[in-house]
């Protein structure tokens, strides 16, 4: 379009050189009156035959055309030469891989965590044997899934690493610093939990850790309720945006878990029972009051 107009504008300047009455054709059409061209600037006596102005649009097109034509020679022609590509050479046949969703999943489940379990940093083994005693005795009991229990157990590691921070004088004196980065992050993750606690008017469950364990039992008890937690938020999927639904979850679990204390060993679940038993029949809930409010509005 910005092309045409150019033409155009340019035969018609062109042509009004040549003929003066182009140009007062050209200003009849400005001002709406059609191809009625007047043969003087200062007199309007008289208008032009219907012959006159047809030779005029004519003349106008000859000159647009003439103008085009020069327009093309100054520039080179109106489509650049395009440049030749050399074919390339034919590609070998090759069987399509199924996308990544179709794939089966790795041989390793650890493929997935950014570290080795068996071979992690000094400052993530620390506390690794009391997390994965951990994990293996909640996975168990509750029936979480294996890979979310393993992808936990790397998150609060990692976690207690970065609370380390705290024992740093830097950062907490001496007097302030909390006995060890468990104690720092227990404090951290529960304390909305022990809110909650006040406002429902009961009192708080935490993991109760016989004296057999290899380790401080207020310590180990604190690792035991950090797994707990973090198994139950890494599986409750769309339930974790309800933070009180949460921490019911925990709170009833962990009673039920104190009660069955000395018999934990013994109850083995199939993985996914968490998710198919209390995840899906919440959300399946949730979803129809939801449903429900939407219709209503």
């Amino acid at each position: 379009m910005l092309m045409l107009a150019t033409v155009l504008e340019a035969g018609a300047l062109v042509g009004s050189i040549v003929d003066t009455n182009l140009f007062y054709c050209i200003i009849s059409c400005a001002r709406g009156q059609g191809f009625l061209p007047i043969t003087s600037g200062k007199d309007y006596d008289y208008l032009v035959p219907v012959a006159s102005q047809l030779y005029l649009a004519l003349s106008w097109i000859v000159f647009s055309i003439v103008s085009l034509v020069v327009l093309a020679i100054r520039q080179g022609g109106l489509v650049p030469p395009q440049p030749t590509v050399p074919a390339s050479p034919p590609r070998k046949q090759c069987a399509k891989e199924p996308p990544a969703y179709l794939q089966p999943p790795p041989t390793s489940p650890d493929t997935y965590n950014m570290f080795d379990p068996a071979d992690l940093p000094p400052r993530l083994a620390e506390y690794a044997n009391m997390v994965y005693s951990a994990c293996e005795d909640l996975g168990n009991f509750f029936g979480f899934q294996d890979s979310s229990v393993r992808n936990q157990a790397e998150h609060l590691l990692i976690l207690l690493s970065n609370n380390r921070r705290y024992m740093s004088a830097h950062i907490l004196p001496t007097s302030a610093q909390p006995p060890s980065p468990i104690h720092a992050l227990h404090a951290k993750v529960f304390s909305n939990y022990m809110k909650w606690c006040r406002a429902m008017g009961i009192s708080p469950n935490f993991a109760k850790v016989s004296s057999a364990v290899s380790a401080p039992p207020a310590v180990a008890s604190r690792v035991v309720d950090l797994v707990l937690f973090f198994c139950v938020w890494g599986e409750a999927s769309n339930i974790r945006h309800m933070p009180e639904c949460l921490w019911f979850l925990y709170h009833k679990m962990m009673e039920d878990y104190i009660l069955s204390e000395g018999y934990t060993q013994t109850r083995s679940l199939y993985a996914g029972h968490f998710v198919d038993n209390v995840v899906c029949p919440i959300y399946d809930i949730v979803g129809k009051v939801s449903v429900t409010s939407f219709e209503m509005t």
